[in-house]
This record gives structure tokens, C-alpha cells and sequence, in this order.
């Protein structure tokens, strides 16, 4: 144990025993005084003011009560020593009786003055413990300086941010912690804080031992000495890290809340108009129709039949549309994942060519979702040819799936209550997009594939599809690695169908 601990704790205790062993002491001499007085002839009448040193000698232990006993106790032996020598009512009695009250009063004075004495260095002793308690147990970094930003305080929450023991940032410059490119600012701070100036709150970085740098916010203020002359910086440092990073957070919710408000809004927009345009469309090939019957000519049957196909199209883009606005009417039934990715695989192997593996992880056991097996072959279908168009060169897809348990809290919040859901992840080694391209993919007519290569309906159709059963479908992407297509859908209580439907028809899947 230090000493400075052991002095602490015991210190209390030994300035008790020195005072009783002061005020014991005092006692002491006024009874050999007064006993060596009776055995002087009672000419020596003066000896008895010895007894004055008792008193004084008290004053030693700074208690005035304490004095003021040994002063009552002296006089009391000085009347009994004067009267048993027969001098008691005569003046030399009056006179020692006198000057050791005099000097009991004014030894209590002295007494009095070092008890306030004690009792101030002790109460400044107690708040700088205190204030050395606070330093020691803040959260917050408390580093103070002398005028140059050597380190002469260094508290633990700061060994816990920059790595360093207080012993090794002893006498370091403050510098040590400063990222470079900060460390002309901080200069120019350090100067103007000299001056009398403060800092307070600023947002910066600082640099760990290790070579990482740390998010925090820093107020800086000059230390004074008595006379209001600065001798040293003293900086109040928070790590704001989880700050930072929960204000990142917010914001990359705030972006897919307004991504997702935005594909409401365009999704209301193109239904309305596919709706109305899909009804003159049903109008203009009936006329076809009844064109096509009650033609004869060659040339106009033909151009005819070109016009129809042009409007056959037309509408598939329209239905597209719809069911992107979530406006087409749909069969929902409880299926099996699995059972979907199993019977469509035959399908989507013939769609990618031979030049790309297709991989499949399935789930051991059945996950029952509630949705429209149609449409979940169509997503099934359009993710993976977008993933073809993806790998020019060939590469793999994998396709998988699992139940998972969302919570808001611990996952990264996509628009869902928190609940039971099984995940589809496709993921592809083709060449990925950027960050900006990434956060469109799912709006109506973008696309990044060439002129007559793609209607940009195929992932908008997707996210209709999706979003109309209750799921959310989402994307990481890394340029020249690679793309996942995340999807969650809510797993449902009841039991799937035991009977296999057949497998997807290519000719009533369209992608865009």
C-alpha cells in the first residue's frame, strides 16, 4: 500500500493521539510544576508561574476547549499551592492567579487561530480529493497541459481512448494524439487559448495509439494560477463514435424511407396511368381483332398483325406497371419457398446459359409464406436474368434461403413489424454498380442495359411484387464483385399445400 493511501486513511487517527498525548503532556507539567513549588521555601513565590507553560504548550494541540481545561486546571493548582504555602488573599497570589488566566486566553486564542487553520487546509484538502475523484471516474477525457502541450495530466478515460498510459504521455506534447492534417489548426487554437481564449464543443478527430482515429468532441480552456496568470490548457475530450455512427444510421434510414416514399408516389403515378392506358388498349385490340377477321389483302392482314403484336406487347408492359402499383388483382395462397425455387430451377437453368453455374442452399425444412406462386416465379425469374446480364463472361449465381427473426432494434431497419420471416438471397459474381446507380434500381424505366435491351420495369416489377406481400427486398452491391438481392417475407402459421404445382411456364413470365 502507499504511503500516501496508508496516510489517508490513518492520518485522522494519529493527529487525535498527538493532541491527547499534547494536552496529557501539558497536565503533566502543571502537576510537577505545582508539586515542585510546594517544596521551594514560599520565598520563591515566583516559581509558580511556571505553570504558564502548561497552557502554552497546550495551545500545540489547536483545540481551544482543550487549552481552556489545562488553563482551568493550572489556576486551580496555582490557588491550592499559594494557599497551602500561606499566601493565599495576598497579592502574589492575585498576581500568578492573573498572569496564568492572561496567558490561558491568550494560548486559547492561538489554539483557536491553528484550529481554523486545520479545519481550512483540510477542507481544501477534501475538495481537491474530490476533484481528483471526479478526474479519476469521468467518462469524458480530462488532459491538462502546461503552455508548450506537454502532457502533466493525463486521467484513465484518456488511457482508455488514445491507448496510452498516463505514464507514457508524461511530459509528451499533446501533438502525440493529433492527427496530422488537425495539427495546424490545433496550433493556431493553442495560440489564441494562451491568450485567455476557450473552445468549446468543437467536432474534430483524434488519433489512437494504435494509428486509428477517433470521432470526439473537444472544449479547451486556459488554466489560471492565483495571481489570473495562464499557465496551462486544460481540454475536456468525449468520444463521439456512437454518435456518429448513430447519426449515420439515421441518416441512411431517413434515404431509404424518402427511396421508398418516392417508389410509392411513382408507383401510384404509373398505375393510374397503366390502368387507363391498358383500357384504350383493350379497345384498340378488339378493333384489331375485328380488323383481322374481315380483312382479305395480304399487305393490310399483315401490317395488321404487326399493329396487334406491337399492342400485345404494349399491354404486357402495362400489366407490368400494375403490378408494380400493386393494382393487379392477385391469388394469394399459403406455398413453400422451397418448393417454388425447387420446381422453377429446371426453368432458370435454361434461361442463363451454360456459361454460369446456378447454386441453391435450401432450407432443410418447409417455409410457408403467403403470396401468389406466379409472381414469386417471376421474381425468382427476373433477379436471375438481371444476374445473367450481370456476368457477360459467365460466373455463378446462388440462390438461398432460411428463416430469420427481424428485429428493428439489432437489423438494419427496412419498412417491417418485427416478426418470424423466411429470407431469399440471390447473389451473382457479375460486375456490380455503384453507390448512386444502386439506390435507383428499383424505380420504373431505369435501367443500365443498352437501347432495346431492357424496358427497366423488370426490378420495379419485382419490388411491386414484393412489397404487395408484405416483404422487402433490398441490395448490396460492390463494383467488379458482385450483387445481392435480399428479400424478407413473413412466414405464415399455416401448413403448405402437400401437392407440387407444375413447374413455371417461360411463356407467362416477362421480365423487363
Amino acid at each position: 500500500m502507499r504511503y500516501e493511501a496508508w496516510r489517508q486513511e490513518h492520518g485522522s487517527l494519529t493527529h487525535g493521539w498527538w493532541r491527547a498525548w499534547v494536552v496529557s503532556l501539558s497536565v503533566l507539567i502543571i502537576i510537577l510544576t505545582s508539586v515542585v513549588d510546594l517544596a521551594t521555601p514560599r520565598e520563591l513565590t515566583a516559581f509558580g508561574l511556571v505553570i504558564v507553560v502548561g497552557p502554552v504548550l497546550a495551545a500545540a494541540a489547536a483545540r481551544p476547549w482543550a487549552v481552556l481545561a489545562v488553563g482551568a486546571f493550572g489556576m486551580a493548582m496555582a490557588w491550592a499551592t499559594s494557599t497551602w504555602q500561606g499566601l493565599g488573599g495576598t497579592a502574589y497570589q492575585e498576581v500568578r492567579l492573573w498572569v496564568i488566566g492572561g496567558m490561558t486566553a491568550l494560548s486559547a486564542g492561538v489554539a483557536y487561530s491553528q484550529y481554523a487553520l486545520e479545519r481550512r487546509a483540510n477542507r481544501s484538502a477534501e475538495d481537491e480529493s474530490k476533484l481528483a475523484a471526479i478526474v479519476e471516474s469521468c467518462e469524458d477525457t480530462i488532459i491538462a497541459t502546461d503552455l508548450h502541450g506537454n502532457v502533466v495530466s493525463w486521467n484513465p478515460s484518456a488511457e482508455r481512448m488514445y491507448g496510452w498510459t498516463a505514464e507514457e504521455m508524461a511530459g509528451e506534447n499533446i501533438m502525440k494524439v493529433i492527427p496530422q492534417a488537425e495539427r495546424t489548426n490545433m496550433s493556431r487554437s493553442m495560440d489564441r487559448i494562451r491568450q485567455g481564449w476557450r473552445v468549446s464543443h468543437f467536432r474534430t478527430q483524434r488519433q489512437h495509439k494504435d494509428g486509428h482515429l477517433v470521432d470526439v468532441s473537444t472544449s479547451i480552456s486556459p488554466i489560471y494560477d492565483g495571481h489570473g496568470s495562464v499557465i496551462g490548457l486544460g481540454s475536456i475530450t468525449r468520444d463521439m463514435s456512437a454518435v456518429k455512427r448513430a447519426e449515420d444510421e439515421r441518416a441512411r434510414i431517413l434515404d431509404r424511407s424518402a427511396s421508398a416514399e418516392r417508389l410509392e408516389s411513382l408507383g401510384q403515378l404509373a398505375g393510374g396511368i397503366a390502368h387507363d392506358f391498358n383500357n384504350l388498349l383493350a379497345i384498340n385490340l378488339n378493333y384489331l381483332e375485328f380488323a383481322l377477321e374481315q380483312t382479305t389483302d395480304p399487305d393490310t392482314h399483315n401490317d395488321l398483325t404487326r399493329a396487334k403484336a406491337s399492342a400485345e406487347r404494349a399491354r404486357d408492359l402495362t400489366r407490368q406497371l400494375l403490378v408494380f402499383a400493386r393494382k393487379q388483382p392477385t391469388t394469394a395462397q399459403t406455398i413453400d419457398l422451397n418448393t417454388i425455387i425447387t420446381d422453377t430451377r429446371t426453368l432458370l437453368d435454361r434461361t442463363i446459359g451454360t456459361h454460369i453455374e446456378l447454386i441453391t442452399h435450401l432450407h432443410p425444412h418447409p417455409l410457408p409464406i403467403r403470396a401468389d406462386r406466379s409472381r414469386i416465379e417471376q421474381v425468382l425469374l427476373n433477379l436471375v436474368i438481371n444476374a445473367r446480364d450481370a456476368m457477360p463472361d459467365g460466373g455463378m449465381i446462388i440462390i438461398e434461403d432460411g428463416p430469420t427473426t427481424f428485429t428493428p432494434d439489432t437489423n438494419p431497419p427496412p419498412p417491417l413489424p418485427s416478426g418470424h420471416y423466411a429470407h431469399l438471397n440471390i447473389t451473382d459474381t457479375g460486375t456490380g454498380m455503384p453507390e448512386d446507380i444502386a439506390t435507383h434500381v428499383f424505380e420504373p424505366f431505369f435501367t443500365t442495359k443498352t437501347k432495346h435491351h431492357g424496358t427497366g420495369l423488370g426490378l420495379a416489377t419485382v419490388y411491386g411484387i414484393i412489397t404487395e406481400a408484405q416483404g422487402t427486398i433490398t441490395l448490396t452491391t460492390q463494383p467488379g464483385v458482385g450483387t445481392t438481392f435480399r428479400i424478407l417475407l413473413p412466414l405464415t402459421t399455416e401448413d403448405a399445400p402437400s401437392t407440387v404445382a407444375a413447374p413455371a411456364d417461360p411463356d407467362h413470365l416477362r421480365t423487363g
